[in-house]
């Protein structure tokens, strides 16, 4: 119970930080942005470690499998879903972001030869249907205020489903060093390190620039990092210490539901029940595809 319960809490974590990020978002841009916002997580996921005592560096190869991970499932995925919830808001944006989910089970199927069941592909249509709900779904003009995004847009989608399937691919990637049992605080600390630097790279090229960050902004960057990344993997990775891969991912990933309620508090609107079955058949499709079935 108590590591189904830290699952949940991530995903109203990871909620409350996709909520807090638009307007720094728009502010700085989604790859500065996801500096100062990796900056802090960071911080917090090496002192996990350090405190921890888990520190011991992978092997070379291991160390190569997660820098990639890191590049693609950051500098890529992250700041594509960046990018996509300035446009789309925090919740069109996680929704659409569960189709990560039927990326890696076809990803899986064409590249590591893994079964697609019918109950799986049953999932899958889930998740699309959900997530088309999210698209579709308009919601009032009093909601839009505070779920801050600027309505449904092709590019935020595009980025939204390209976030999906970037992060998807850095899972396979990332997966047979977790296999192996390399420390997944130590893993989470090295992919951050590389996504950092990476994204560095990224903010120093032309069209990456952006204003000075206000201390509103700063502030707002570090907390979306320190909740995101920080507080919610720490919590699922506390999750997969006692409960199995396919409980955990699926419980984690009912942000699409967790920030409903969040937006509810915040606007005094209730989100339309078209939000809702949405985003209640994205994660039930999410639970399908993470179950083995």
């Amino acid at each position: 119970m108590l590591y189904d319960l830290a699952a949940l809490i991530a995903a109203f974590s990871i909620a409350l930080s996709n909520l807090v990020a638009p307007s720094a978002i728009r502010h700085l841009g989604p790859v500065v942005f996801n500096c100062w916002r990796l900056v802090a997580a960071l911080i917090v996921v090496v002192l996990l470690v350090v405190l921890g005592g888990h520190w011991a560096l992978p092997s070379a190869k291991q160390l190569l499998a997660l820098g990639a991970s890191g590049v693609i499932g950051i500098v890529i995925a992250d700041s594509c879903f960046y990018a996509a919830l300035a446009r789309l808001g925090p919740r069109q944006t996680s929704v659409i972001y569960t189709s990560w989910a039927p990326f890696a089970a076809v990803l899986g199927y064409l590249l590591l030869g893994e079964t697609l069941s019918l109950m799986k592909v049953a999932g899958i249509g889930a998740v699309i249907g959900g997530v088309a709900l999210a698209i579709i779904c308009r919601p009032s003009a009093k909601l839009t205020t505070v779920d801050e995004g600027h309505g449904t847009s092709i590019g935020g989608v595009v980025f939204g489903l390209a976030a999906a399937a970037a992060a998807a691919g850095a899972v396979l990637i990332a997966r047979p060093v977790m296999a192996a049992g390399v420390d997944p605080a130590t893993a989470t600390a090295v992919r951050a390190a590389v996504g950092l630097l990476g994204l560095f790279v990224m903010s120093r090229l032309p069209g990456f620039h952006s204003e000075a960050p206000t201390i509103a902004v700063a502030l707002r960057s570090a907390t979306s990092g320190v909740l995101g990344m920080g507080v919610g993997m720490t919590l699922v990775l506390f999750a997969l210490s006692g409960q199995p891969v396919g409980i955990v991912s699926t419980l984690s990933s009912t942000t699409p539901v967790a920030i409903l309620p969040l937006l509810w508090m915040t606007s005094g609107v209730r989100p339309p029940a078209a939000a809702w079955a949405g985003a209640a058949l994205a994660v039930a499709g999410v639970a399908v595809i993470a179950g083995g079935y």
